[in-house]
This record gives structure tokens, sequence and C-alpha cells, in this order.
């Protein structure tokens, strides 16, 4: 709304300045200044904060163990698993890798062949980064409905040191369609005081059996000292935009002033 209303009161303003008598190639750069100047104007007013994504290892679990997925299960083709570890990752309880075929869920998956598997308990990740200040976390997990019934519930959480920052749970039954993925979010703002230690991922589940996949954590730093020079920056190049209008109409006068004394 604010971006509409900024674009309504330039161009009315730029249209009190268009030059009087310009040349038709003349009208045509003016046009184009004009459209330029407004489209990068309010791209840098209108524009987020970047999002970074967090160091996560092996986070769509295609990395197996050195023993690889020893048991198989019904195909159509490929079905395997194990009893863990995932590398990168540790297990309470049970869980462990599966790469699933489709009597078990919709082919592909989110990301890759190979998805996390537990039957009760967590699969936790200690990560390399800590909070930072002012900056908004999003932690992503696409939860696996499966065909043949084997759902439970199940928790995803972001910590810092002992301290939850964010957690969603739910019924991986829940998940549309049946034998799809849901991608499942939770969200923390960590403002300019916020807990310390490192950060943590946490998949819980309640019984056999939630299936994880393509776990993502990103971080968008929502300062005020970044938004205000953004902001800033769209504001000078319309002043600018107004300032050469401004002096090329003058210009124009002075000129047409001139040819009419002579």
């Amino acid at each position: 709304m604010i971006c509409i209303t900024l674009i309504n009161i330039v161009v009315t303003y730029f249209a009190g300045l268009r030059p009087r008598k310009a040349s038709g190639s003349n009208q045509m750069v003016n046009k184009v200044f004009i459209i330029s100047i407004l489209t990068l104007s309010v791209g840098l007013l209108a524009m987020p904060a970047m999002a970074d994504g967090v160091t996560i290892q092996n986070p769509s679990f295609e990395i197996v163990n050195m023993s690889g997925l020893t048991a198989t299960c019904a195909g159509p083709g490929t079905c395997a698993f194990n009893s863990g570890p995932i590398p990168g990752w540790t297990i309470t309880g049970a869980g462990g890798s599966f790469e699933p075929s489709s009597t078990f869920l919709n082919l592909p998956l989110p990301d890759g062949n190979i998805v996390a598997y537990s039957n009760g308990g967590t699969i936790s990740q200690t990560l390399t980064s800590s909070l930072l200040a002012d900056t908004t976390y999003t932690l992503s997990v696409f939860i696996g409905n499966r065909l043949d019934g084997l759902n439970n519930t199940y928790t995803i959480a972001l910590d810092a040191g002992s301290t939850q920052l964010c957690f969603f749970s739910g019924s991986s039954v829940t998940v549309a369609p049946k034998g799809g993925f849901a991608d499942e979010t939770c969200t923390f703002n960590s403002g300019s005081a916020f807990p310390t230690g490192l950060l943590s991922i946490i998949l819980s589940a309640g019984g056999p059996q939630v299936d994880f996949d393509n776990v993502s954590l990103t971080a968008s730093p929502v300062s005020e000292a970044s938004s205000a020079a953004l902001t800033g920056s769209g504001l000078l190049l319309i002043l600018f935009a107004a300032a050469y209008f401004k002096r090329k109409q003058f210009s124009l006068e002075l000129e047409n002033t001139r040819s009419t004394i002579a």
C-alpha cells in the first residue's frame, strides 16, 4: 500500500515537471528515465532483508553410515533401510535411514532418495552457529504421511543451548495428500537480548513412525539500520529524478523565452 501511494505521488509530481515542447525522441528518453527511476526506487523501498542459510550437516539425510542400508522392504523398485546411526545426527530411541519405494511414500521425495525415520525418540544435531541479534530464524522440515498407515505424532524444535526457541507439533497422518510430504516450520525472532549457546535442531516422534526430510534453517536480519538505508536510497533516487526534471524544465522554458524575445 505504501509503495502504491508513493508511485501515485511521484507520477503526479513528474507529470507536472514534464518539459514542454520536447522533441519526440526526448519524450521517449524522458519516459524511459522516469520508469527506470521509479522501478529502482520502489524496489529499494520494498526490498526485504535477505535470508542466509545456516549450515546443517547432512540436511536431507542422503549420506548414510558406512554399513549402508542393510535391510530390504517391499518394492516396486529399491526399498531399503537401516537402524542408524545417521551421519551428522544423534539418534535416541529407534530410528535410522530409509530409502522408500512407492509402496510407502509418494516419489520423488522432497530432496534426494533417502529420509530419516524415527519409531519413537529424537533425531538431533547441534550446529556450529549461535544466535545473532535482531535476526529471524526459520526452521523448516518436511514431514511424510506413509501410505501404509504407519504414522504418529511429531515435534520439530530449534534450541539455543538448553533454551527452546520455537517448536511445531502435529501428526503425520494429517499431511495431505496421503503419501506426500508437508513443509512444517517454526520461527524465532532474537531481538537485542537473546539466549546464548549453540543452536540445535531436534526432530521428535511419538512412536512408529515419522519420516523427516530436507531440513533447513534460515537467518534473516531485521536490522532497522538496514531497512532505513534501503528506504533512504529509494528516496534519494526519487529526489534526484525530481531535481533533474526540474532543471530540464527550467532550461527549456529559458530557451523558449529567448526564442520569443529574438
